[in-house]
């Protein structure tokens, strides 16, 4: 906004003509220190912002603000530049915002200038993690997506910085086809961007959400939409399975994303289309199978631990129960064979990221105790009934693993685990206090009174924590206490009200909320586990595993209704809610620097309805004659003495 100010005639008269004035710029100083509170502490710049004050009524920040655009336009030549200049070097990303809302709002500049480098205004904010400035270009139209001479978009720029908030802004400014190829191969060239990178990085998440949101386009309202599966099923250079030169030992977007566990990126819309489609053309039977062969091997081994500690001598086979005995642990010692070498295998291939799995424990070392249990039995060693009830434990627990067959069971055994990984773990903490406190008191107590040997169960430190921990767990009264004295019989009655009517309590009241918690989150919680189900098919067969991602590959796939698809999938429509709250974010902010501008402006017309004021009241004293004001004041003077 420049003013108009009038120019002063020679002989000191007001002429009638006005010009446009504006700030001289000060050429001997260096382009890096001219900022913004530099230059407002100059002489010359606090009187042309005197200048601008009392001529366009503006308030001091506005004039200030308007002064100094003027003095960038007129250094830098024009307008566009000046937006690059202001965006390079202000410090301040508050100001800069400011100063880029007066360029584009009502100075027109161009968002889409570049510099020799070829560098956009958006480059340069991208590069100096300017996100409200970012948001202010690209919705005055900068193009989301040029590139500088070194070829880097300012994606690239957000990405290298790992800045999700401007990166998942700049991916939602691109057309979905845009998108897509940025991290699709195209002939021989391969992908510009690495999903997988985007992906493995774990500070993305954002960005990561809004790639996913392009690989769907919604046809209508009406639900109609084209689903792309290519980048998912891509390797690093992001060529698809159908492609010549694709590299089949490479993890797709997929897998990972399946193996991070994140349950807002599984759920992603995209994700569960895919899931779905994976698991009715191959993974769910795969998956069945797996679950029946398992169950008929544990019922070998329950089988066969169950007729051998009943048997007198493990060895003697001579009775058809001892024969099928026999057959059940053979089949049971194949197994483990099978399923060590597995397992051996996969740690080979995969290395450390195989020890993130907690089910590959249970099968290693289940494997490994089965094997280790058979020269026991054949040397006829004590200890093999331990190995044993080891083994049984490590096997049956292994079941776990085929909980999500079925999304009830599969809620089950997600409270369990939560129970057991989180609550107790708390309660245990808790208890602990209480059991260390109540056993040493009540030894000293003991051994005060001389009653340490009267009751066997409280005779040493050890053997107090052990009874502790029996009521607990009986939740009773475990030892006979009347016949002590009242001292120590007073610190027993206190343990047993504190197990049992307060933590015993606390423990119920806990268990009823996470049982309520993880029933809301549970669809979300098989979605994961479904994910990783089919992860894990594909990574770990060894004979079928190409033919997986080969033969059900599916670049897109066009739906008539998405909602329905992805309600009969049962699990409750997430993603919009996702992109609801993203949008409510970014109104918020948007709605914030509206209002800042609102206030700003409202301050200005509150002083300029000031100023006009003052204007009236000192035009209307000069239209009035000096002898009618001096009679007003006769007057009031005259009925003030008549008042007294």
């Amino acid at each position: 906004m420049s003013c108009r100010r009038p120019v002063i005639s020679s002989n000191g008269g007001r002429n009638a003509r006005y010009e446009y004035t504006a700030l001289e710029p000060n050429t001997n100083e260096s382009t890096p220190e001219d900022d913004f509170d530099k230059r407002v502490l100059e002489d010359s710049f606090q009187r042309a912002v005197t200048e601008k004050t009392n001529l366009c009524l503006l308030g001091k920040q506005d004039a200030e603000n308007e002064v100094y655009l003027d003095w960038v336009i007129a250094r830098e030549g024009d307008k566009d530049t000046a937006l690059l200049y202001i965006i390079e070097n202000l410090k301040t990303e508050e100001r800069v915002q400011v100063l880029v809302s007066c360029l584009l709002m009502s100075r027109g500049a161009d968002p889409s200038v570049y510099n020799t480098l070829q560098e956009t205004p958006l480059h340069v904010a991208v590069k100096r993690k300017f996100k409200g400035v970012c948001k202010k270009l690209l919705e005055k139209g900068a193009w989301p997506n040029p590139k500088d001479s070194e070829g880097r978009l300012p994606f690239s720029l957000a990405e290298e910085n790992d800045d999700d908030d401007i990166a998942s802004m700049l991916i939602l400014y691109m057309k979905n086809h845009e998108v897509r190829q940025l991290f699709s191969y195209h002939g021989t060239v391969p992908a510009e961007f690495s999903f997988h990178n985007l992906l493995r990085s774990g500070k993305m998440e954002k960005t990561v959400m809004a790639v996913l949101n392009c690989l769907v386009d919604l046809e209508g309202t009406d639900g109609k939409a084209t689903v792309y599966f290519h980048i998912l099923e891509s390797d690093e250079k992001g060529r698809h399975p159908k492609t010549k030169d694709f590299n089949q030992k490479d993890r797709s977007p997929f897998q990972i994303i399946a193996k991070s566990g994140n349950k807002t990126i599984v759920n992603h819309d995209i994700i569960r289309l895919l899931v779905r489609r994976k698991w009715k053309h191959y993974a769910r039977l795969r998956f069945l199978v797996n679950a029946i062969l398992f169950i008929c091997n544990l019922a070998c081994l329950a089988y066969a631990a169950i007729t051998a500690a009943k048997a007198d001598d493990p060895l003697v086979y001579d009775s058809p129960r001892d024969i099928v005995r026999a057959v059940c642990e053979v089949l049971s010692v194949i197994t483990a064979i099978i399923t060590l070498f597995l397992e051996i295998h996969h740690i080979i291939k995969h290395k450390l990221e195989y020890l993130t799995e907690k089910f590959n424990y249970l099968e290693l070392f289940s494997a490994l105790f089965l094997l280790i249990l058979v020269p026991l039995r054949f040397t006829n060693n004590d200890n093999q009934w331990q190995i044993y009830s080891v083994v049984f434990l490590l096997w049956t627990l292994r079941i776990f693993k085929y909980a999500a067959v079925f999304r009830q069971t599969g809620a089950y055994a997600q409270i369990l685990v939560r129970v057991i990984a989180n609550d107790f773990f708390q309660f245990m903490v808790v208890f602990t206090v209480f059991l260390l406190v109540f056993s040493g008191t009540l030894l000293l107590a003991l051994r005060g009174e001389n009653q340490t040997a009267i009751i066997s169960d409280t005779s040493s430190f050890w053997a107090i924590l052990f009874l502790g921990l029996r009521i607990l767990v009986e939740s009773e009264k475990v030892i006979e206490y009347t016949n002590i004295d009242p001292w120590s019989c007073f610190i027993m009655v206190l343990f047993l009200f504190s197990c049992m009517v307060l933590l015993l309590n606390l423990l119920i009241a806990q268990l009823s909320g996470t049982y309520q918690h993880i029933q809301q989150g549970a669809p979300r919680g098989l979605e994961v586990n479904r994910a990783w189900i089919v992860a894990r098919i594909e990574l770990r067969s060894m004979l079928v595993q190409q033919g997986f991602r080969f033969k059900y590959y599916l670049e897109k796939k066009e739906l008539k209704d998405i909602n329905k698809v992805l309600e009969k999938w049962e699990s409750p429509p997430l993603q919009e809610m996702n992109k609801n709250m993203q949008a409510i974010e970014e109104c918020v902010e948007t709605h914030k620097l509206y209002l800042q501008s609102v206030t700003t402006r409202l301050a200005r017309q509150e002083r300029t309805l000031i100023r006009i004021q003052e204007t009236l009241d000192t035009l209307s004293r000069r239209m009035i004659p000096d002898w009618t004001i001096n009679n007003l004041n006769n007057d009031a003077c005259a009925n003030d003495d008549v008042t007294i």
